[in-house]
């Protein structure tokens, strides 16, 4: 039925697929603490941002959407997301 060169050949290729299994999943810690966040773990809630952050970025973003109104690419204005100083991604 088969012979034993191909019997070789499925056995090597067995293997070789099991060495490119990955053996450890490493962790993500970003998706491990927003879920301790959602769960409401005290422990590891973000810190709020610092006042002169949350004002240089709120510049910045003032200073882009100028930009954007003066050269008339009104299309890619985007609204200003509030997170209230605390910290996202």
């Amino acid at each position: 039925m088969f012979d034993q060169d191909e019997i070789l050949a499925w056995e090597n290729e067995t293997t070789v697929k099991k060495t490119f299994i990955k053996t450890k999943r490493y962790k993500d810690p970003r998706i491990e603490k927003l879920k301790e966040v959602r769960k409401g773990i005290k422990a590891v809630h973000y810190n709020k941002e610092i006042k002169s952050c949350r004002k240089d970025h709120y510049r910045l973003y003032r200073n882009k959407m100028t930009k954007l109104v003066r050269s008339e690419n009104f299309d890619m204005i985007v609204s200003y997301k509030r997170t209230s100083g605390w910290l996202t991604w």
